[in-house]
């Protein structure tokens, strides 16, 4: 008659259990001799068991998604269990999937071979570097020492460029950024436009005009009309249509 294993008693409830298994006395080995396995769970129904001959292995084993690893001398990545041991430079964390050394620089999954530097998206730099900018994510190369960023490109800051709506615009076409009441950024040109919920053409062959409505809290807002067809007139609370005789 068989002898029955020990039950089994959880290191973590969650991922692994251990199971002392009793081995029958034989004619070269009269005593008893234990063994330990380790088990993590495979799907809902099986598991993934790896055996060991004295309990004092069991010390630092954990589960990595269903394989038995030890935490001292391996990591677990994402279910992927890798050496922490790298070619003599150990490896002290993940970068994804992967182990990271400790002379190494993980970018949102990307691993750079350089030490402690810092991340622009997947790219690495220094942000001591003074030639580099991360703007949105996205390194770019400086051209002058003012250069800012707009959006996820660069500028020189306003000498001869402007960034309005997260766009850069040379100064010489658009000199003047106007920001709508919906947030909305358009550029525009002051000799020519002026600002009025969006960029306005000033020219005395327009049909359009600024009327500055009085809100209910008693502040003011820029709003366009067409002065061919409506009217801005006291009390200045909306846009009024014209009469029959086209007057306000």
């Amino acid at each position: 008659m068989g002898i029955e294993p020990a039950p089994s008693r959880s290191l973590d409830s969650h991922v692994i259990h251990y199971t002392r298994l009793p081995n029958l006395p034989t004619a070269r080995t009269p005593m008893i001799i234990s063994e330990f396995r380790a088990c993590c769970q495979v799907g809902q129904k099986s598991e993934n068991c790896t055996t060991f001959a004295n309990v004092r292995e069991l010390i630092g084993v954990a589960c990595c998604g269903s394989h038995v690893y030890n935490t001292s001398s391996q990591l677990c990545c994402d279910s992927n269990v890798h050496n922490r041991d790298r070619g003599g430079v150990m490896a002290h964390s993940c970068c994804g999937t992967q182990p990271l050394r400790l002379d190494q620089t993980c970018c949102r999954g990307v691993i750079h071979n350089i030490i402690a530097g810092d991340c622009c998206g997947e790219e690495v730099y220094f942000k001591r570097d003074d030639t580099m900018m991360c703007c949105d994510d996205q390194l770019s190369i400086k051209s002058t020492p003012n250069d800012e960023c707009c959006g996820s490109s660069i500028f020189d800051g306003g000498d001869r460029q402007q960034c309005c709506g997260q766009k850069v615009f040379e100064l010489s076409e658009f000199n003047s950024c106007c920001v709508s009441s919906n947030s909305t950024a358009r550029p525009y040109n002051s000799s020519t436009h002026v600002c009025c919920d969006g960029p306005l053409e000033t020219a005395s062959t327009s049909s359009r005009a600024c009327c500055y409505l009085r809100k209910a809290d008693g502040k003011f807002v820029e709003t366009q009309y067409d002065k061919t067809r409506q009217c801005c007139k006291y009390p200045f609370d909306k846009i009024y249509q014209m009469g029959k005789n086209k007057t306000c």
